[in-house]
């Protein structure tokens, strides 16, 4: 795995962490995924700035956790 990229990708945190261990390469894709994250946690909890669910753009993602 190359961390060196200069390629910016899309991960989706919940709460400040990963929430998928994909790296997106599109907004769209990784606007799915977050939605469909939303519509599961919503089935069990209410959304909360503790585990609000984000779209993060970096070209580092192995450094979001």
């Amino acid at each position: 795995m190359d961390f060196n990229t200069l390629d910016p990708v899309f991960v989706v945190t919940r709460g400040g962490r990963r929430a998928d261990p994909e790296n997106f390469l599109s907004h769209e894709k990784a606007k799915a995924r977050a939605s469909s994250l939303i519509n599961a946690i919503q089935k069990w909890e209410k959304l909360n700035t503790r585990n609000e669910v984000k779209i993060v753009k970096t070209t580092y993602p192995h450094r979001i956790r």
